[in-house]
């Protein structure tokens, strides 16, 4: 059973452990940027956030202990670079899969949704790769019956 906020670290891991196809440098992999830490216009290049799109809801009323939770993740990239979209592309292939099959990984998780939200401008520099991610999940047992 779990939690939202283990879904969520759940996902930050998946992201964190995936390996861009090309890298600049050894370190240049997935950072998670938290929300509010700094202005969306200058994220980092392959920096990511993870946001809560809306409250978890229970989604069957026979059933109080399955829950679905959304978020909605951010790639962030520097929009000047040559061949970025062909880093978004591959990106999005190597976190795709990891986020989908976490249900490997995490007891209580039910299904993974993800989907394409679009390529967003955030600034001159600054572009966002976005995603819509929805988990169904069992909701720690000691919540339920808390």
């Amino acid at each position: 059973m779990t939690r939202a906020t283990t879904i969520r670290a759940a996902i930050t891991t998946a992201i964190k452990a995936a390996t861009p196809d090309n890298r600049a440098t050894a370190q240049d992999v997935f950072r998670e940027l938290d929300v509010g830490a700094v202005p969306m216009q200058s994220a980092p290049d392959r920096t990511f956030q993870l946001r809560l799109v809306a409250q978890p809801q229970r989604t069957e009323v026979n059933n109080c202990d399955t829950w679905i939770v959304e978020y909605e993740l951010r790639l962030f990239y520097n929009g000047s670079q040559t061949g970025v979209d062909d880093r978004m592309a591959a990106d999005a292939e190597r976190v795709w899969g990891r986020i989908e099959r976490l249900h490997e990984t995490v007891a209580g998780v039910l299904r993974v949704d993800i989907a394409a939200a679009g390529i967003l401008d955030i600034s001159d520099a600054t572009v966002a790769s976005a995603f819509s991610v929805v988990v169904q999940y069992q909701l720690d047992g000691a919540v339920v019956t808390g």
